[in-house]
Order: C-alpha cells, then sequence, then structure tokens
C-alpha cells in the first residue's frame, strides 16, 4: 500500500500532537523545516528543507507526489505558501490563498476595519511601525513623531510603503486564541501577555486562559468575534492580538496561524481542546472538533528569557534549582550553550521559555516569573582585536 504523507511545511510547536492526529486517521506527518533543530525531541518526522525556497518546494512536491496526500502549515509566513502549493497541484483545498494574503497584509486589514467603522486614524503620537507582513515581532519599531518614523525607515532598509503605521495604545496586551472556519466558532480562550519596554516588543511572560469564565473573558471573546464576522475569516486557527485601553478594547493585529511560542502547549494542557488536531482534521477534511463547549482543567504561564546582546550563549545556570519551585516548572530551551545571537529585540535572541502550571492563570503566572529568577544566562562577546 503506497506511503500517505500529510506535509507539513514548518510547524508551531508540539509536532508530536500532530503527528498522533494524522496517524489516527491513517496518515504520515512528514514536517519540513528550516531548523530540524528547532523542534526539539520528537518522535515525528522533521526534515531539514530550505523552506523559503518556493520554487525546491515545488520540485519536491513534484518528486513525490504519489505518497504526498495533502500539504499545509499552522504558520503564518508558510500558511500562504502551502495554499498556493495546493492550488497548483490540486490538492483539497481548505483554505483560500487570496484570504491568507489578505490578512498576512496589515494595512488592508486595518483599511476594512476602518471602513466599517470599528477603527479610527489618529495623528496623535507615538506610533508603532510594523512590517505590512512582518511577523515573530521582526520590524516593529517604536516612533515618537514623524521625523523619527522618517528615520526608522531610513535606518531598516524598506520602503515607506512597506510598512503600516499604527497609534500605540496604552494599556494591559493580551491574545485571543480562536478557531473560526464556515461553519465553527470556539473559542479556547484569552493570553495575559507581558511586554518588554519599547522599543522592543518580544514577549516577556504570557498566561493562558487569562480571567476565564469572567464578564471581562465574555466582552473580549464577543469583541474578537465580532471582528472575524466584519472580516469574513473562516479560515480555522487564528491569533488574535489586542490592548485593552481606557476607551475599550483596540485591535494591535491578526494572525492567521496557531498561537505561538508555547501558548498551543497551554490550551491543549488546561481545556478539553487540542488545536493540534484541528489543524490536522482540517487538513484532512474531517470535522475539526467533536465537542465545542469548553471546559477548564487550570491554569498555565510561561516565562520566555531573551539575550541581552549579540554574542554567543556561554552559560545557562539555574535549571537545577526550579525543582524547589512550585507549579512543576520546566525548562524549555530555545538555544543551548554555543550558539550565536546575532540580534536583540526579537524571537531570535529568546535562549528559552521556563513554565509553569497551577490553579488559575494568575497563580500559575506567579510560580513562573519566580521559577524564572533561579535562570541566568551570560553571553560572551566578541572582542575586536587592535593591531
Amino acid at each position: 500500500m503506497p506511503e500517505k504523507i500529510l506535509l507539513a511545511i514548518e510547524a508551531m510547536s508540539n509536532v508530536d500532537e500532530m503527528a498522533a492526529a494524522a496517524d489516527k486517521h491513517g496518515y504520515h506527518l512528514r514536517v519540513l523545516a528550516e531548523d530540524a533543530t528547532y523542534y526539539g525531541e520528537t518522535k515525528a518526522e522533521v526534515v531539514a528543507f530550505p523552506t523559503r525556497d518556493q520554487a525546491e518546494l515545488v520540485a519536491y512536491i513534484e518528486a513525490n507526489r504519489a505518497a504526498i496526500a495533502q500539504v499545509f502549515s499552522v504558520t503564518d509566513t508558510w500558511g500562504v505558501i502551502a495554499s498556493e502549493i495546493r492550488d497548483k497541484f490540486g490538492f483539497h483545498q481548505f483554505g483560500d490563498t487570496e484570504k491568507l494574503k489578505f490578512f498576512r497584509d496589515k494595512d488592508a486589514v486595518e483599511s476594512v476595519l476602518i471602513a466599517h467603522g470599528f477603527a479610527e486614524p489618529s495623528h496623535s503620537w507615538p506610533k508603532v511601525l510594523k512590517l505590512r507582513n512582518g511577523t515573530g515581532k521582526i520590524g516593529v519599531y517604536f516612533a515618537e513623531s514623524e521625523h523619527e518614523a522618517n528615520e526608522i525607515v531610513k535606518m531598516s532598509g524598506y520602503k515607506r510603503d512597506e510598512f503600516v503605521v499604527q497609534d500605540f495604545y496604552f494599556g494591559p496586551a493580551y491574545s485571543a486564541e480562536v478557531w473560526r472556519d464556515s461553519q465553527h466558532e470556539v473559542f479556547f480562550g484569552i493570553t495575559n501577555r507581558i511586554l518588554s519596554d519599547p522599543p522592543y516588543f518580544t514577549e516577556r511572560v504570557k498566561s493562558f486562559p487569562w480571567a476565564a469564565n469572567s464578564r471581562w473573558e465574555t466582552e473580549a471573546r464577543d469583541w474578537v468575534f465580532h471582528i472575524l464576522r466584519i472580516l469574513d475569516y473562516a479560515l480555522g486557527l487564528v491569533h488574535i492580538e489586542f490592548i485593552e485601553t481606557s476607551d475599550g478594547f483596540r485591535l494591535v493585529e491578526i494572525n492567521a496561524r496557531m498561537a505561538g511560542a508555547l501558548i498551543t502547549p497551554g490550551i491543549l494542557a488546561t481545556t478539553n481542546f487540542n488545536p493540534y488536531a484541528m489543524a490536522v482534521h482540517q487538513a484532512l477534511d474531517v470535522p475539526p472538533c467533536e465537542i465545542m463547549d469548553r471546559e477548564i482543567r487550570g491554569g498555565y504561564s510561561h516565562v520566555s528569557l531573551y539575550a541581552s546582546s549579540t554574542g554567543t550563549v556561554a552559560s545557562i545556570r539555574g535549571i537545577d534549582q526550579l525543582v524547589h519551585n512550585p507549579g512543576a516548572p520546566t525548562w524549555v530551551p530555545s538555544r543551548e550553550i554555543g550558539d550565536s545571537i546575532v540580534e536583540i529585540g526579537t524571537y531570535r535572541s529568546r535562549i528559552g521559555n521556563l513554565m509553569a502550571t497551577g490553579e488559575t492563570a494568575a497563580i500559575a503566572q506567579d510560580r513562573a516569573i519566580s521559577a524564572s529568577r533561579s535562570i541566568s544566562v551570560q553571553i560572551a562577546t566578541r572582542r575586536i582585536a587592535h593591531v
């Protein structure tokens, strides 16, 4: 019997869960990855491949077409590429390539919301400049004046029309983790997101499900689904970042993808939903899940530790002290000793995540923050030799 491969172009986390879901339906998951080590220890098949080269991807599909049953991606970067490949080779198209491209364009999304009266541009400062098709906090800048914004554009190497300029909102940051397709609306919950100070916007602490079953959560849920209905979002998994201001909730951006970092493992651990299986089921044209009503099974939080300078990771200390903290704290490395740090202020400078659990997300957050203080990282900077 010929092999039935479910081909994933990159992933987000926990590929074993997706492999198990594929296997349950008689398919073998294969993940093509630019950096196979990114996915850590896994039983799934992860193949090193130049995933940013679309010509190479097309050639790979052509060479293995008989064995490949479907192509998908739970990321926004490769989601568009996977959809284009489905169109080109006649795979089951569960998405919409043009819609995926639309949701990758932050300026286009904001323009539609403005047209519907759901957003209103202002002439006040400060502002946030971000690449229209950016992700992972790459190409995000803080500007306090038009002059400073122009200087940022010059320094960035991009053109002005490659950026969207948004108001800088004052207030706490959150994200909504949901599923919406043409037939289902599934609310996983809200993630509390503590960010670094400007000019960087790295995510320091994430906790889920925040304020579960509260009136505040209900208001946030209704607001999120109202936006998704206005935009006719029906692509499945979606990660919506927003700020709560003195005037209510304000949209930061919509990402047509699975929740990043370790939030999806948090959804898996604290609710009765499995977003990994839902993504696989969507690709295989089976119902995403049998249960639509959420059950909360506890709280989850993780603290991200970042390098404060470029250089080489010289040491990571304190992991052996985690056992003395409550909440079963666990260290999940993103970098190892000897790895190079080439930039700061984005996810690429992340050394690792410290995750913990609790009865609620708030309790888990207290535990994760406390335990993270046990970890110290040293970065060795290069010295320039003077002759």
